[in-house]
Formats: structure tokens, C-alpha cells, sequence
């Protein structure tokens, strides 16, 4: 096995898993943790493995996607990240534009922000923005996730 001989010690590579086999796995929890465990997608994430039977594999795929096209793991700004996240659902995933755009904009705004990412602003729909509810009891981040999902003939209609 081979180590990073630096704190934290990561593994590196072994004789099953290459290099490059374990720069993707990371890659995949960095976006996952992005993505999915941030809760700041809490709708739209699903929409990633909706055209398929694995979410593993399709998150996969959208993760080498997002490596391909920004080039890096970190410092990717929530505004871009939902630009991207419309791109691939629109783009590779030919999901209907508008739908998409209003379901991973309303993820967006349930942080509590009301910038438009500029992908998004020509596919939205005017409304006033969402009231976010706060929770005296949690964290803002554990807070996200109590929201009510997303029903199902808004989620039917966007696939």
C-alpha cells in the first residue's frame, strides 16, 4: 500500500486500487458532500440518478462530468454549482429546462439567499421568494433538511 507520508496518512493507491482509481473516489465524496450531504440540493439532487436504475453509477458520471468541466474539487461557489448542476441535468440527462431551472432554484433559495444564478434567471418563474423557516432547535445546516420533499407530480414532471 502506499501512503501519504503527511497528515493525514491517506491512502494512496494498492494492489487493487490505482492512483487514479482513488483520486476518483475522492472526487466522487467531494461532490457528494457537495451535492447531496450539504442539503443544499435536497429536491434536484435526485433528479441526477432519475433516468437511471443505479444512483451510484449516475452520480459517478455526473461527478467525472463536473471534474471534466470545472478542473478542480474545491472552491466551486453554490451560484456555479447550481449553473453546473442545471447544465448536466439539461444538457446530458435532457431534462425539460424550465422544471429543472425552478426545482434547483428553489433548493437555492431554501438557504435563504434570492440572487438568481444567471443560467437560471431566463427559465424561472416570477414569484416572491420562498419563506424560509427557522429552527430555534438546529443548526441552519441540519435545519435544510427537514424540508417537505418535493412532490411527486412536480418531480414526474421535470423527468
Amino acid at each position: 500500500m502506499r501512503y501519504n507520508p503527511f497528515p493525514p496518512y491517506e491512502l494512496l493507491s494498492n494492489k487493487t486500487l490505482t492512483f487514479e482509481e482513488m483520486q476518483k473516489m475522492r472526487r466522487f465524496s467531494r461532490h457528494w458532500d457537495l451535492v447531496v450531504n450539504s442539503g443544499n440540493f435536497l429536491q434536484s439532487a435526485p433528479l441526477i440518478w432519475s433516468t437511471s436504475g443505479s444512483p451510484f453509477w449516475s452520480f459517478l458520471r455526473f461527478s467525472d462530468w463536473l471534474y471534466a468541466r470545472m478542473g478542480r474539487n474545491h472552491a466551486i461557489a453554490l451560484g456555479t454549482l447550481a449553473e453546473l448542476l442545471f447544465e448536466y441535468l439539461t444538457t446530458v440527462l435532457a431534462l425539460e429546462l424550465h422544471p429543472t431551472a425552478n426545482l434547483i432554484y428553489a433548493d437555492y433559495e431554501r438557504g435563504g439567499r434570492s440572487d438568481k444564478p444567471a443560467t437560471l434567471r431566463p427559465y424561472l418563474e416570477d414569484r416572491p421568494p420562498a419563506a424560509v423557516p427557522k429552527s430555534a432547535t438546529l443548526p441552519k445546516r441540519q435545519a435544510r433538511h427537514l424540508q417537505p420533499a418535493v412532490n411527486q407530480t412536480q418531480a414526474e414532471t421535470v423527468s
